[in-house]
C-alpha cells in the first residue's frame, strides 16, 4: 500500500501573482493587471430620478467598455488611523512627563488611546471600496511582447478611467489608478478572502 504524501502549499504556489513590471502587476499566466479605485456614491442621498440616471449611465459605461472585459470588485477594507493614533500617543507621552498635568487628564488620554487602538484592530472601522480591474494578456512571454502589453494596458486604463469619470463627475465621485504596490495589496486581500471562503 502506497502512502500519498501531500506536498505543503505556500502562498506563492496558490497566488496567481508573479511580480511587478513597470508599475503593473504581472501574473503567472503572462498577463499584466491594473486596478482603478472608484469612490462609492451614497445612493440614499439621491432622488429616485438621480438613482435611475446613475444606473443608466453606469450601464452605458459597461457597454462602451465591454470589449476590455472590466471586472468590478467591492470589498470592505479597514480605515487607516495610524497617523491619528500616533498623535494621541504623543499627547499621552507628553502628559506622562509633564508634572503639571492632572492625573485624570492622563487617564482620559490613556482610555481614548486604548479605545482607538481596539477599533483599529477589530475592523470596527471599515469602509466599502470599489475597484475596476483590467487585464492585458501577452501574446508570448518575451520582453518585446511585455512592452506591447504595457502600452495597450496603459491606453485601456486611461480610457476606462476617463469613461468612469464622466459617469461619476456630477456626483463628486473620484477615481484613481493604483500603483503596483497598492494593487498588490488589493489582490492579496482578494486572494485571502477567496481562499477563506472556498478552501
Amino acid at each position: 500500500m502506497k502512502l500519498l504524501i501531500e506536498k505543503e502549499k505556500y502562498i506563492n504556489d496558490l497566488s496567481p501573482i508573479q511580480g511587478v513590471y513597470s508599475d503593473f502587476v504581472f501574473l503567472k499566466e503572462y498577463a499584466l493587471v491594473s486596478i482603478i479605485r472608484v469612490q462609492g456614491i451614497n445612493m440614499d442621498l439621491l432622488s429616485m430620478y438621480q438613482q435611475d440616471s446613475l444606473f443608466d449611465e453606469y450601464g452605458a459605461f459597461l457597454t462602451q467598455n465591454v470589449h476590455y472585459y472590466p471586472q468590478t470588485v467591492s470589498m470592505s477594507v479597514p480605515i487607516k488611523i495610524g497617523d491619528y493614533l500616533r498623535k494621541w500617543k504623543k499627547q499621552y507621552l507628553r502628559s506622562m512627563h509633564d508634572p503639571n498635568c492632572p492625573e485624570k487628564l492622563r487617564q482620559l488620554r490613556a482610555s481614548y488611546l486604548y479605545e482607538f487602538q481596539l477599533k483599529e484592530t477589530n475592523l470596527e472601522m471599515a469602509k466599502k471600496e470599489h475597484f475596476i480591474i483590467l487585464k492585458e494578456k501577452l501574446k508570448k512571454g518575451t520582453v518585446e511582447f511585455l512592452e506591447e502589453a504595457e502600452k495597450r494596458l496603459r491606453q485601456k486604463t486611461e480610457e476606462v478611467k476617463n469613461s468612469i469619470h464622466q459617469v461619476l463627475e456630477q456626483y463628486d465621485g473620484e477615481e484613481e489608478v493604483l500603483s503596483a504596490s497598492e494593487a498588490l495589496k488589493v489582490l492579496h486581500q482578494l486572494l485571502d478572502y477567496k481562499m477563506s471562503i472556498y478552501e
